[in-house]
């Protein structure tokens, strides 16, 4: 290609919103001017590309500097071409961003190509002027700057001699002001150079504030000259211009950052991230922010805010302080609460300005509105004082872990969606370990910091249900904390595990490993993530217990949530130290309503803790106090006297008052009702004890990175659809200084495929079977990775055996039955642990007859057809034996034989049965056989093979000649005999099958390979072949002509009519594979039955009684006479299955009338 080479390049435009403002800036750029070139630049130290900083931290940047100065290159981590960076903070007079906010533009098409002028003379001479103008016109009055684009579909010049070279195009650009004279705007452009592609070019024109619409854009090719001789594409074409509304992207309010940027520095949009200083806040006037954004205090807080010295207007500043934070968060009427929170006088200064009693706005020195912004302005629904006191103990140093100190408490987080209102305030304040509160004078806050007692509390000054206490199990908390947080070194979120571990607690060890994982909300120290941790174990540990009580006005009025008090309980303490005090008390003397020996018997404390509610309701705590009678002895002069009834409490070694922290207050009806949490006063120094962080690596850039370890393979099942597929995973421990990993992979002797990871885990999907290679290498790199280059570590590798859905499943892993009735039970299992049992596999349901010794698959009946393999009960017939289920997968493999779950079932022998046939039909098996026959070396019937012996070509090598071929797939047999009761009865059917399966080819002379290759010697596991019983019924008489019902199979249950037929039916789904049927039977049974009459007359000739049902066989007749007379007596005579006589005589022989009942017993009923 030419050296003169054109190419268009392709910009990317963005504008990122950072945060509602004002903010304080990029704390890089502190100091110079804010929105200078020099500000842009510093910037870049905390913009990070892709979580890297775009300018490194070393670079010195000062007011003159320039992006393209050489210090300042050799620090940015990107090659920024004509890359444009712009900064706004967020202020209501913000300017719009030049070259990179174009959001409110409209393009209009022109597509017109710029002539050339005629040639001089002939069409051989040159061109001798510009050619013709192209003109556009804008009316829209917002307009601030039109974009021209202009270019060619290609621009070459080939020459004679066969060289290509590039061109030079000329043209100007011309603007004219409402119908005025045209003025071109800069130089004369020129394209100079060759493209065989489309190229084009794009110009920006201001329009003047001081010209009038509407403007003209006016386009000229210019004077030109060429070689006649040579071929030339210079096409020039106006393709489009764009109205842009710059106005439009001051964004008032709005902390932003603009950047444009070359595709060819960036072919892709980088991932962008900024670290600011934020949003300014109102900060009290005797307030001192620190370089950490934290708060220093002077002074007394006079309820007032940091202003302009002149015009008393509150200046806001930046601060991480959470208590002005959420402060601001309240008030403000455009992103918080302030709609909500202020009055509505202070709404409508808040958001139209302040007004004097004539109504009119009040303006200060500066010209502008006062929106409550002066000094005393603050939200009367807000308790300004507890925002101030938990500012002041949010902003105590304290130890950072690192050799230095850090503020207590920081918020530092970004709010970029609509949140609860509730939620986020809870958020807020847990941030700094408070609570907020409603009161009479508004919302105050209450914080876990160390404060003076505010009252005391004792039985004369709660209500007769005295005090009620609640807790909660110690093993249930936890015992250590990881603590997620946002870290700013990393550009991520981090842990910080935390265990206590001061010498007198140490839950750990006492109670064993309980983690809990919380969100440090709004953190992005370590240390203070460590301490919310401290907090968090201790206080679960040591202050979970709460204490609830009923107080009267003077102390429910005093006590506030979040004030400590303390507790004097005597039926915890088992001794009443506290009281009331009663008159003639003074400073040095208190009166008190019980004598010493009422609290201490006979033995006082010498000296003791004296509590004391002074009259002005607050406490004070005196040491070294004593007690003669019912006066005590403060050690130290009271403030103030305390009034006749103060309560007053007295602790002592070996009986010190319980402490505790009130968390709620409420108003009944004559009472308050206060709840309150255990309070220890040593927490504070374990949450702040001393403490070092070991350093964390934050870059990775240097060495070559470590080798992978712990490379681990594995081949798992996994659900596509309705399929299961086999996939090897493979992961590894993360390598220290890796960017990304590089996973080779071969299968068998394939070819190798290469993959690029970022993560410690990679998966092969559809895997086969075989042997699988795997290497993993780590990479590294730098910044700069085209300087730099990537390293590499050394490759681990490792091999798998893959077996994809060849291995056989795991056994179910119980077996339970739950009978129904008589005849039918439910079998219940787990449910199957194989992905490729429960999608396309089975569950097979066995029955064995054996109730004793060894049971075996193989010599097991299937009883019920397979289930679907996700199935985990199945209603069964209930028969003595062993119940079997086995798991097959979707490939056909089944479970192992070891481990195959059973459950015995044996009935007792039914007491309301009689057996009326037996049918054994082994071993002599005298029935009809089709396709199948009586084995005797085997010793029962099996299907026949399907060789023939013209097929025997040597007798010699055919071992068992019954067995010659293969087996046929099914056959039966048929019962000798058919069963004819004489009538139609309801029986019951009980089957006796016992088989066994075999491999009639499978012989030791057979077997060639090496017997420890083998799975099965005993054929154990031939699970192809099954046997099932079968019978049909008829009500005909079976000797004549009888229409029988079809064959249905059965194990045990109840069959209609008076002929029966049996037969046993045989199957393989394998040809190699022959059931047995060793032993084979029928037992048939009637129900017992009971018939009985009442109040029968018996007349006075003999009485014929039948039955309303007969019985199969002659019943049992009992017979009881109700008005016999002395010497009467009855005779029974014909009884028979359908009935019997009977004649009731006197003492003489002769036949009378009586009245009797009878009852018969006995087995079946006919049914006509």
């Amino acid at each position: 290609m030419p050296k003169d080479t054109l190419n268009s390049v392709q910009v990317l435009r963005v504008i990122d919103l950072l945060s509602e403002g004002p903010i304080e800036g990029f704390p890089s750029a502190s100091g110079l001017t804010v929105n200078s070139d020099a500000y842009s630049i510093a910037a870049l130290k905390d913009t990070f590309f892709n979580n890297t900083p775009v300018l490194g931290p070393d670079a010195s940047v000062t007011s003159n500097s320039k992006i393209t100065d050489v210090n300042i290159t050799q620090e940015l981590n990107f090659d920024m071409g004509d890359a444009i960076i712009q900064t706004r903070n967020g202020t209501q007079e913000q300017g719009f961003l030049d070259n990179v906010g174009d959001l409110n533009q409209r393009t209009f098409a022109v597509n017109v190509e710029l002539q050339r002028a005629p040639r001089v003379g002939n069409d051989e001479g040159p061109y001798s002027a510009d050619g013709t103008p192209v003109t556009r016109q804008i009316t829209d009055t917002d307009v601030n700057q039109i974009r021209v684009t202009v270019g060619s579909p290609a621009i070459s010049r080939f020459k004679k001699n066969g060289d290509v070279d590039g061109v030079k195009i000329k043209y100007k650009i011309e603007v004219r002001y409402s119908g005025g004279s045209f003025q071109q705007v800069g130089e004369t452009h020129a394209i100079d150079g060759f493209t065989p592609d489309l190229y084009q070019r794009r110009h920006v024109i201001v329009v003047d504030p001081a010209g009038s619409f509407p403007v003209d854009i006016r386009l000229t090719r210019t004077l030109q000259r060429y070689d006649d001789d040579d071929t030339i594409n210079d096409d020039l074409i106006w393709y489009d211009y764009t109205e842009k509304i710059k106005e439009a992207t001051r964004f008032p309010n709005s902390a932003l950052v603009g950047l444009k940027l070359d595709s060819e520095q960036f072919p892709s949009v980088p991932r962008r991230s900024y670290k600011i200083r934020g949003k300014k806040v109102r900060i009290p006037h005797n307030a001192t922010v620190r370089a950490d954004g934290s708060l220093s205090y002077s002074g007394t807080f006079l309820g007032a805010w940091h202003v302009d010295g002149v015009t008393k207007r509150v200046i806001p500043k930046w601060t991480t302080d959470p208590a002005w934070i959420l402060y601001d968060l309240l008030t403000n009427t455009r992103y918080g609460l302030g709609s909500q929170v202020l009055t509505p006088a202070e709404l409508q200064e808040a958001t139209q300005g302040k007004k004097d009693a004539n109504g009119s706005f009040v303006t200060l020195g500066d010209g502008g509105k006062v929106y409550f912004d002066l000094e005393f302005d603050v939200a009367t629904n807000l308790d300004i004082y507890s925002f101030q006191q938990a500012s002041s103990y949010c902003g105590n140093l304290v130890d950072d872990g690192q050799g230095g100190t850090e503020p207590r408490f920081s918020c530092n987080l970004i709010l970029q969606t609509k949140r609860d209102a509730y939620k986020l305030i809870q958020e807020m304040c847990s941030v700094f370990r408070a609570m907020s509160y409603w009161q009479s004078n508004g919302m105050a806050l209450a914080q876990d910091r160390p404060e003076d007692f505010a009252y005391q509390f004792n039985q004369t000054n709660v209500t007769d249900a005295g005090f009620s206490y609640s807790g909660s199990s110690l093993r249930n908390r936890p015992t250590c904390v990881a603590v997620k947080y946002f870290d700013n070194d990393l550009r991520d979120h981090a842990q910080e595990l935390v265990e206590l571990s001061s010498t007198s607690f140490k839950p750990l060890q006492k109670y064993g490993y309980n983690k809990h994982s919380v969100t440090a909300f709004a953190c992005t120290s370590r240390g203070q993530a460590r301490r919310l941790g401290l907090w968090l174990l201790y206080t679960e540990h040591n202050e979970s217990e709460v204490c609830s009580f009923e107080t009267d006005m003077a102390a429910g009025i005093t006590v506030r949530p979040g004030d400590f008090i303390k507790i004097a309980d005597p039926v915890r303490a088992g001794k009443t130290v506290g009281g009331r005090v009663i008159d003639g008390s003074t400073t040095t003397s208190v009166k008190i309503d019980r004598s010493d020996v009422d609290m201490f018997g006979q033995q006082a404390p010498s000296t003791f803790t004296f509590n004391i509610v002074l009259r002005d309701g607050t406490m004070q705590v005196v040491a070294n106090s004593t007690i003669s009678g019912n006066t005590i002895t403060p050690g130290a002069t009271l403030n103030k006297a305390p009034l006749t009834g103060a309560p007053f409490a007295i602790g002592y070694t070996g009986l010190t008052l319980s402490l505790w922290r009130v968390v709620t207050v409420e108003e009944n009806e004559s009472t308050y009702a206060v709840t309150a949490l255990a309070h220890e006063r040593d927490k504070y120094s374990v949450i702040e004890e001393g403490h070092t962080f070991a350093p964390r690596d934050i870059t990775q850039l240097a060495e070559k990175p470590d080798a992978v370890t712990n490379l681990a393979l594995s081949e798992v099942l996994y659900e596509v659809g309705d399929k299961v597929l086999q996939r090897v995973n493979v992961n590894w421990q993360q390598s220290t200084r890796a960017n990304e990993y590089e996973v080779v992979f071969k299968l068998d002797d394939n070819n190798p495929e290469k993959h690029v990871v970022t993560t410690t885990g990679f998966e092969i999907p559809n895997s086969n079977i075989g042997t699988y290679e795997i290497s993993v290498t780590a990479i590294g790199y730098g910044l700069d990775v085209a300087q730099t280059g990537k390293r590499r570590s050394s490759a681990t590798t490792a091999t798998i055996n893959t077996v994809g859905k060849s291995n056989p499943p795991s056994n179910i892993a119980s077996l339970n039955i739950t009978p129904i009735d008589q005849h039918t039970a439910e079998l219940h299992w787990p449910e199957a642990v194989d992905l490729d049992v429960k999608i396309g596999g089975t569950v097979e349901i066995r029955h064995n007859p054996r109730t004793t010794g060894e049971i075996k698959w193989a010599e097991s009946e299937k009883i019920v057809p397979a289930v679907n393999g996700s199935t985990t009960r199945k209603i069964v017939p209930l028969k003595d034996g062993h119940y079997l289920v086995r798991a097959k997968d979707s490939s056909g493999n089944y479970a192992p034989l070891a481990g195959i779950p059973s459950v015995l079932v044996e009935l007792p022998e039914p007491q309301d049965l009689e057996v009326v046939q037996t049918y054994t039909e082994s071993p002599s098996f005298p029935g009809t056989f089709s396709q199948a026959f009586n084995s005797v070396s085997e010793g029962g019937i099996t299907l026949q093979a399907d060789g023939l012996i013209d097929e025997i070509v040597d007798f010699d090598s055919v071992t068992n000649i019954d067995f010659f071929g293969d087996v046929v797939s099914v056959g039966s047999y048929i019962f000798a005999n058919t069963l004819d009761l004489g009538a139609k009865y309801d029986v019951e059917l009980l089957s006796n099958l016992k088989i066994r399966t075999i491999n009639p080819d499978d012989f030791w002379d057979s077997r060639n390979d090496n017997i420890d290759t083998w799975d099965d010697i005993d054929a154990d596991d031939l699970s192809g072949t099954n046997a099932e019983l079968y019978v049909r019924s008829t009500a005909d008489n079976p000797s004549g002509s009888p229409t029988f019902g079809t064959w249905e199979p059965f194990a045990n249950s109840t069959k209609r009519g008076r002929g029966f037929q049996f037969k046993v039916e045989m199957e393989t789904e394998n040809d190699s594979q022959d059931p047995i049927v060793e032993s084979l039977g029928v037992t048939v049974s009637l129900q017992r039955r009971t018939e009985q009459q009442r109040n029968i007359s018996t007349t006075t000739s003999a009485k014929v009684i039948t039955f309303p049902s007969a019985f199969y066989s002659v019943p049992s007749v009992t017979v009881t006479a109700t008005n016999m007379a002395t010497g009467d007596f009855f005779e029974l005579t014909s009884v028979s299955r359908t009935g019997f006589t009977i004649a009731t005589k006197n003492s003489g022989g002769t036949i009378v009338d009586r009245t009797i009942d009878y009852q018969a017993v006995g087995h079946g009923k006919e049914i006509t």
